[in-house]
Formats: structure tokens, C-alpha cells, sequence
């Protein structure tokens, strides 16, 4: 699903680093989600266009869509 981050949240578990996303897909309706810094791309940020990757409803991806260049 394409979605635009609102909100990004980076901490630590175990010395991992993990990310707390909140997005809005192109529905608008917000959601969130918890993973690990190797599911998404480097430096998340708000404003990001994203696809976010989900298998039965659980997010396990977030990569960024890149704009087309002009």
C-alpha cells in the first residue's frame, strides 16, 4: 500500500534499533507500525512517500518511492 509518514520514532530494544512508524495510506486513515531497523530504509523521515509491505495484516517492510526525476 502507498502511504505518506507522518511520524517516525526511532528506539532501542537489546541494542537493536527499532522504528515506530505512523503513516497514512491512501485512504487517510492513520495506522502504525513496530519493526526493526533491516525492514526499512535507511533514515526514515516524516513527509516520506512509501509502500508499506504487509503479509496478513502485519507489516514486515517499508521501502521509499522514489519520485520520478524531471
Amino acid at each position: 500500500m502507498r502511504a505518506v509518514l507522518q511520524a517516525v520514532q526511532p528506539y532501542e530494544l537489546h541494542g537493536v534499533l527499532y522504528y515506530q512508524l505512523q503513516y497514512a495510506g491512501e485512504d487517510g486513515q492513520p495506522r502504525q507500525a513496530r519493526l526493526s531497523h533491516d525492514m526499512a530504509y535507511k533514515d526514515p523521515a516524516p513527509g516520506d512517500q512509501v509502500e508499506v509491505h504487509a503479509i496478513l495484516g502485519i507489516v514486515d517492510r517499508v521501502t521509499r518511492v522514489e519520485s520520478p526525476s524531471a
